[in-house]
């Protein structure tokens, strides 16, 4: 979810510190009109601003703190659609640039004494480049600026710390961007702390953003609180609004969340934001209804593609489209189709490299596309597919469940395609990106550019790799790789567990069972067994994981289908030891009359009827479970 930051054209604030710097040689007529300018740009009269500068600049050709003031003055112009004076950020850029060289600033070297007067123009290209989005840049340039130095205004120092604080959040380092905040905050009550009672704009400005930077570190404690009891103004009262919403819908109050996103929208006159359809899609989508959250996320990426974000020409939405996109691919995905959700994670992937929930995710989408779902694989109706012979003399054939498909096989692994060979490269390049188990801290991870979401503790990140080496263990085995699955399937079950953070029973279970089925197909049945053995194999209390946050449940989705899962591929193992009286008893736990079985279980009943002379029993079986018409009708031809 996001929130609406305010860092729309800080490039213009600065022009009366740029004034009157150069006072050597200054005529009354250059002193009126720099006055006259000053005035303009003050009252808002920007086009008469920019025309009183070229006068000025006629007669001052080589200053270059009116070239730079001319160029502020050009940016607010633009903004607010006078005079047909718009420039682009690129063109701003380059002008800033320019100025740079001309007085012999070199932004490539360390930061010098000298630099302090260039300070303005520093901080005026950083701000350019945070408005194109180019964070690292900006945040070099930005950097150039700390610590701040004594000789400039405490107003100036104040709008470079804010600078780093949204610099910060751009980056995802909440941590960092709370104590540029706790510094404003310092400032602001140095400043303001013999004034009336009340919130200044500053002090609101520092408050949404320590909201916004606890909201990202998950620090919302004593957040809900504060918040409810500030009422602010403009844009400043809406960012707040979404914070609010923001930490409701993290504290699971997802109705709530969404009352105070609407209200957001009435109280902005009916103005919808980009990230206000964004986060009702987020919402929708936690509160299990992919195919709502699809909807809201494509309204999202019509008011981006559409240029809606603003009734200034500039966004005020740091929402991006790689962004909407990944949500809509993760939307698909739970809504079960992984191959338009692959075609769209796909395009996601190129521009966040870095992240491996992305790699995760489109690997995902490859094994939904083979396998669709697990449930109990078929009923009676597929224990047979067909049979042999006619009237008295037709004889039922008995058949395994049809297995998935693995897909392309004759495609390269590399290659992008819904095949298991390309999620086995997606899960390799999604548990390289993580960081070496046992190297965190109390810090976070998926900081900095690249990462397309907030960032994760490090707990979460211990998550995500048993996630990953578990799929890691299903795809070896799908693509009949039966020595390294058992390998990734004992590395979940070696995994250390902290106390409070146990591994979830979902994948106690699936390792085990991938363990046992490589080291059966291995022809290690002895091995196989002790994964099986029910004293032994501990499925633990919690069942976390498994399909909370799944619109569809997921066979086995409890603790007690868990163990029947162990029981029924125990009795396959006792059975391919020919211990038919082990796997009887077992499979008598399973078999219920007259109740609906998974077709694995009658298969195996059957079977063992078979084995053990029973054949009344089986031939009851078939007559019970069977539907009549898979014997066809008599025939004399």
């Amino acid at each position: 979810m996001s929130e609406e930051p305010d860092m729309v054209g800080k490039e213009v604030d600065i022009v009366s510190e740029e004034k009157g710097k150069d006072k050597e040689r200054v005529s009354d007529k250059e002193k009126d009109l720099a006055g006259e300018a000053s005035s303009a740009f003050n009252s808002g009269d920007y086009t008469g601003c920019l025309t009183t500068l070229e006068k000025l600049e006629i007669l001052r050709p080589t200053d270059i703190v009116l070239a730079h003031n001319k160029i502020v003055v050009q940016c607010r112009a633009g903004e607010v659609g006078e005079g047909g004076t718009t420039v682009s950020l690129s063109e701003v850029v380059q002008q800033l640039e320019g100025l740079a060289k001309t007085q012999g600033l070199s932004l490539s070297a360390s930061r010098s004494d000298d630099e302090v007067e260039s300070s303005v123009l520093v901080y005026n290209m950083a701000v350019a480049r945070f408005q194109q989005r180019h964070m690292l840049q900006a945040s070099q340039l930005a950097g150039r600026l700390l610590p701040l130095s004594s000789s400039i205004s405490p107003a100036f120092a104040r709008k470079i710390l804010f600078l780093h604080c949204e610099l910060s959040l751009a980056l995802h380092q909440p941590e960092q961007a709370l104590s540029h905040a706790a510094k404003l905050e310092e400032m602001l009550g140095e400043l303001q702390g013999d004034q009336a009672d009340g919130l200044s704009l500053e002090q609101g400005r520092v408050l949404v953003l320590k909201a916004r930077c606890s909201v990202m570190a998950r620090l919302t404690k004593t957040l809900k609180k504060e918040l409810k009891s500030v009422s602010l103004p403009g844009t400043l009262g809406q960012t707040c609004e979404f914070v609010r919403s923001h930490i409701e819908a993290l504290h699971g109050n997802h109705r709530k969340s969404i009352k105070m996103l609407n209200s957001v929208v009435q109280v902005a006159g009916n103005r919808v934001f980009p990230h206000y359809y964004n986060n009702l899609g987020c919402l929708h989508q936690i509160m299990r209804k992919p195919n709502l959250a699809i909807y809201y996320f494509k309204n999202a990426l019509d008011r981006l593609e559409g240029g809606e974000t603003s009734q200034v020409g500039q966004s005020t939405s740091w929402l991006t489209q790689s962004q909407v996109l990944y949500n809509i691919g993760i939307s698909l995905l739970h809504a079960r189709r992984p191959g338009v959700a692959f075609d769209i994670l796909l395009e996601v992937v190129g521009a966040h490299y870095l992240d491996p929930h992305v790699w995760f995710h489109l690997a995902e989408c490859c094994m939904l596309a083979h396998q669709p779902d697990n449930l109990p694989q078929g009923r009676e109706r597929e224990v047979s597919q067909g049979g042999a012979g006619a009237g008295l003399s037709y004889k039922l054939v008995a058949t395994n469940p049809p297995q998935p498909p693995l897909g392309a096989t004759n495609t390269p692994g590399a290659a992008p395609v819904l095949s298991m060979d390309f999620a086995y490269v997606c899960l390799k390049n999604a548990e390289s990106l993580l960081p070496k188990s046992g190297s965190g801290g109390e810090g976070v991870f998926c900081e900095g550019v690249g990462y397309i979401g907030n960032p994760v503790t490090w707990v979460e990140v211990e998550q995500l790799r048993v996630a990953i080496i578990t799929c890691k263990a299903y795809t070896a085995l799908s693509l009949g790789d039966y020595i390294p699955a058992q390998h990734y399937a004992e590395e979940i079950l070696s995994q250390p567990q902290a106390p409070d953070h146990p591994l979830p029973g979902c994948y106690q279970l699936l390792a085990h069972l991938y363990a046992a089925e490589s080291l059966i197909l291995q022809d290690r049945l002895v091995e196989a067994m002790v994964h099986l053995d029910p004293d032994t194999v501990s499925l633990g209390d919690s069942w976390e994981g498994s399909s909370q946050s799944l619109a569809q449940t997921w066979y086995p989705d409890t603790v007690e289908m868990g163990k029947q899962a162990v029981q029924y591929n125990l009795a396959v193992g006792f059975a391919l030891r020919e211990e038919w009286d082990k796997s009887s008893s077992i499979v008598g736990q399973l078999y219920r009359e007259g109740q609906d079985v998974p077709v694995q279980v009658l298969l195996l009943v059957l079977y063992l009827s078979l084995k053990q002379g029973q054949v009344d029993k089986a031939r009851r079986i078939v007559r019970e479970r069977c539907p009549a018409t898979t014997r066809p009708p008599d025939s004399s031809v």
